[in-house]
């Protein structure tokens, strides 16, 4: 029996008739004030429900479209939910029509822990129940309940009597998700309007370059002209059946870019696509260069020998850097199958910023005697004997031969340099 059921029955007897009328007619308030709310709480949640399965379908597909629920998470994150859905479906629709992958675009750092679900996305994205905070109940009811409930009797009521129901309905569509990852190589807003046109593209990303110059921003004009000369004359060799030299330097640099901002190698490009390395990143940038006349050779060899289209190469040889993984060509089992570039669990990058400064340390101790220097004759005479793209070639596989012996690496480039090579 609540109090004012206690006092009423006390109190009736020799209480004035308009007592009894206040406070029935307030306790009739809070009856339907609480129906009224709780009945709000119902149409919140079946409304949450619904907006909630809506959010569930379109994020499902999202994070297909995307290449992953971390790559969907990243984008809608960075330009929100409804932007971020158009950026998604947009590049998506590029892809399905020959472009790259959205997964390619962007590169994230690792997660540390488990991904987002899509459950945990949705929770997110639908808007909470909300069935208000009870302030418009505020001082309602008559001055007898006032006098002996409290100035806010009613409220304080209604809401403990609608807590079980409503409390537990508006918490249900709270959730923590887990944070959104940082990006490595972020995607850029020139990026997302490429054109499936590799003509078209080369003139629109000349042209943001030039933009970026016009802005001071020299390193970043450098590297949008690297990836625009690179593409397009990826784009335009593509049906021959081996590289041109322009095109082998031109994915050389592209190669070399990306292996400097997966492994962060710090230093600038100038407009002439030169790369000054910071002292400290000087072995990183090395060995950089070492896996990129690798990756060159790997790649001339993959589509004159296997017969690999440039563009799958492109696309392996970036999910290698970016995944660091060594690739192989893996050859058809019969005549009518294809051959293909497969990712070895092997590492391609091996140095980096932590192993850099005792590694450079070994190599100052190391005795570098020229004992490779015998073979810089033989070396230059092959290199002499070809030309065009053969010719880069045998320049990048001597220089990798030499690699390992500083003295006859650089009395190579010195006879090469004298020979107007």
């Amino acid at each position: 029996m609540s109090f004012f059921e206690g006092f009423v029955t006390g109190f009736a007897k020799s209480a004035d008739t308009s007592i009894k009328k206040y406070l029935d007619s307030d306790n009739q308030l809070k009856s339907k004030l609480a129906e009224k709310r709780i009945a709000r709480s119902e149409v919140e949640e079946a409304r949450h429900r619904k907006d909630n399965e809506k959010y569930k379908m379109e994020l499902k597909g999202l994070a297909k479209k995307a290449g992953g629920t971390d790559q969907a998470q990243y984008i809608l994150d960075k330009y929100g939910y409804d932007e971020g859905a158009s950026v998604i479906n947009s590049l998506y629709a590029k892809t399905i029509a020959g472009g790259k992958p959205i997964n390619q675009i962007f590169k994230l750092s690792e997660r540390v822990g488990q991904s987002a679900t899509i459950d945990q996305l949705a929770n997110f994205y639908t808007p909470p129940m909300k069935v208000g905070s009870g302030e418009s109940m505020k001082g309602v009811g008559g001055g007898i309940s006032k006098m002996l409930g409290g100035e806010n009797w009613i409220q304080e009521a209604v809401l403990s009597e609608t807590e079980s129901v409503v409390g537990k309905l508006t918490k249900s569509s709270l959730q923590d998700v887990p944070e959104a990852l940082s990006a490595i190589d972020d995607i850029e807003d020139y990026e997302i309007g490429y054109n499936l046109n590799y003509k078209d593209e080369y003139t629109r990303l000349m042209g943001v370059a030039d933009n970026f110059l016009k802005a001071g921003n020299t390193d970043k004009a450098a590297r949008i002209k690297i990836a625009a000369e690179s593409n397009y004359l990826a784009a335009a060799n593509n049906e021959r059946s081996k590289y041109s030299t322009a095109e082998l330097n031109a994915f050389s640099k592209k190669v070399e870019k990306d292996f400097v901002s997966v492994h962060n190698i710090q230093g600038t490009y100038d407009l002439a696509n030169r790369f000054t390395k910071k002292k400290d990143a000087s072995n990183m940038y090395e060995h950089a260069l070492e896996k990129t006349a690798y990756l060159m050779n790997f790649a001339q060899n993959a589509r004159f020998g296997a017969n690999i289209k440039s563009v799958d190469i492109s696309l392996a040889l970036t999910n290698a850097i970016t995944q660091n993984r060594m690739p192989v060509v893996v050859n058809p089992d019969d005549a009518f199958g294809k051959a293909y570039i497969k990712l070895t669990d092997n590492k391609l990058f091996t140095v980096s910023s932590n192993t850099q400064s005792s590694q450079q340390s070994n190599n100052n101790k190391k005795a570098i005697v020229g004992n490779l220097t015998s073979s810089i004759p033989s070396l230059i005479a092959n290199i002499v004997s070809q030309s065009g793209a053969k010719r880069q070639l045998a320049i990048r596989n001597a220089r990798q031969t030499l690699g390992t012996d500083q003295v006859a690496l650089n009395k190579f480039n010195t006879d090469l340099k004298s020979k107007g090579l």
